[in-house]
């Protein structure tokens, strides 16, 4: 009997002490321990569920991929670009998502209309006579188109009629009144300085009359003379229109 083996043919009791092979195994051997607990396997092992079935069940990713099943790939690696049983995550445009909405600019009504108004003035003006024959004079007349002075109101109300038609649309910028005041303020000038080419015309006539015609009645001579006709007026009056327009939308427009 010994505490410890002293051969391979020697065996153990329930004690726990050894004997030789010759000594009569009358006794019954000594179980193995049982293992710690730590050590045993766990017997609900089978129970728990394993991290690929979780995915599995979860996000419906699969260990091993099926014949002919793609397999999702987030960063697309190029070893398998050319695998059809591969596929690569790519971004699309989200779905039913509301895009922001640019703000609607209200239309400036007031300005707008009365540049409309005001270029309709200069632009049948311009087409109108500016001037007619009064007193003693019979014939003759002075029209607006047919001198650089009313070519100059025609393209002046045409970039207001333009500057307007922004304004209505809803263009509210300075820069728009600011281009009317320009073109409005050329056609004040140009109808302003009409008026006093006209007068001068006018004055001159008689003493024109009797250089030209010594024997001519004097009388007859010194009342003819240029009235200012339709067309001026329409013209001076579109040009202070679109003038008080321009300025209206500049005043009121960032």
């Amino acid at each position: 009997m010994s505490d410890v083996p002293r051969g391979p043919d020697w065996w153990q009791d329930k004690d726990g002490k050894w004997y030789p092979s010759h000594v009569p195994s009358d006794r019954e051997p000594m179980k193995d321990p049982e293992l710690p607990s730590e050590s045993q396997p766990d017997k609900d092992a089978g129970d728990e569920e394993s991290l690929p079935e979780y995915f599995a069940r979860t996000y419906g990713w699969r260990g091993e991929p099926n014949e002919g099943e793609p397999v999702l790939v987030i960063d697309g690696s190029n070893q398998i670009d050319d695998d059809p049983k591969f596929t690569t995550l790519t971004e699309r445009e989200p779905t039913n998502v509301q895009k922001p909405i640019a703000p609607v600019i209200p239309p400036d009504l007031f300005s707008g209309v009365l540049g409309v108004i005001g270029a309709a003035f200069l632009v049948v003006g311009s087409f109108l006579d500016w001037a007619t024959a009064g007193g003693s004079l019979t014939i003759g007349s002075v029209e607006g188109i047919a001198d650089s002075n009313g070519i100059g109101t025609l393209v002046t109300g045409g970039i207001c009629a333009f500057a307007a038609g922004l304004l209505l649309s809803g263009q509210r910028k300075r820069w728009v009144g600011l281009a009317m005041i320009i073109s409005a303020g050329v056609a004040v000038g140009l109808s302003i300085y009409s008026i006093v080419d006209i007068s001068n015309t006018s004055s001159s006539i008689p003493e024109n009359l009797i250089e030209r015609f010594p024997t001519i009645d004097a009388a007859y001579a010194s009342n003819a003379k240029l009235d200012f006709d339709l067309g001026l007026w329409a013209v001076l009056g579109g040009s202070v229109i679109s003038l008080l327009a321009g300025l209206s939308a500049f005043k009121r427009h960032t």
